[in-house]
């Protein structure tokens, strides 16, 4: 993940700017030491659109009827350690704004199989509903929070000791995330100064600040003494 760092993300701090370029929440996992767990708990917090786990989203139509049926990919949700099926997804569209359907329009046909039947009105219309709510379907966010991109596992490596396992998520929505179960809400923290100070109070947000630039100091610091051994050996050969 690239991180904004050095003298553009100190003028992010120093500058106080409410949007900055890559907002991360630094997630810690209740346990670290298990990449399972810190799978399972990522497909918790990641966005997941119901076009990314969708088999399929076509338009049914027979000489009685005409619906739009979605099928579910089980084997790359299993994968991804999603709690996913029909039901989840059904009370996902319900609570998409934009999307105007009622129970009885949406109708779960198995555990990965769902139809979808539009009401409308004029029948002159529903030619075009039809593909509307067709184009609309695949953003129906059907897991995680909608405002954290994406993902990241990060493993940490310490001499004599196992693998620990942390997440970044790019993104905002501190509070959400800090909430979700499976993490350490206490250890979990942003780069976001105003979305720790929104969460967590001025104290917080004050130490975020201080802690930012003392990262991007010492990342800074690693980087200049790289190339100036780097620089060495290339005048020694």
């Amino acid at each position: 993940m690239n991180i904004t760092l050095g003298v553009p993300r100190i003028k992010e701090i120093l500058e106080a700017v409410k949007k900055i370029c890559t907002p991360v929440i630094f997630v810690t996992l209740e346990c670290e030491t298990n990449v399972k767990f810190a799978r399972l708990v990522a497909g918790r917090i990641e966005k997941t659109n119901l076009g990314q786990v969708a088999e399929s989203i076509k338009i049914v139509m027979t000489t009685r009827s005409a619906s739009i049926v979605v099928m579910l990919d089980m084997a790359m949700i299993q994968d991804a350690h999603l709690s996913i099926d029909a039901n989840a997804v059904k009370e996902s569209i319900f609570q998409t704004r934009g999307i105007k359907l009622k129970q009885e329009h949406v109708k779960v046909l198995d555990v990965r199989k769902l139809e979808v039947v539009p009401e409308e009105a004029d029948r002159s219309r529903l030619h075009f509903r039809f593909h509307n709510l067709k184009s609309m379907l695949p953003n129906v966010i059907v897991r995680g929070i909608n405002t954290v991109q994406r993902v990241v596992i990060n493993e940490v490596k310490e001499e004599r000791e196992d693998s620990k396992y942390k997440l970044l998520a790019e993104g905002t929505g501190l509070l959400a995330v800090m909430g979700t179960e499976g993490i350490d809400g206490c250890k979990t923290t942003s780069n976001d100064v105003f979305e720790v100070q929104r969460t967590l109070g001025i104290e917080a947000a004050r130490n975020c600040i201080i802690g930012e630039i003392n990262e991007i100091s010492w990342d800074e610091h690693r980087r200049s003494t790289y190339d100036f051994y780097r620089g060495c050996d290339d005048i020694h050969g």
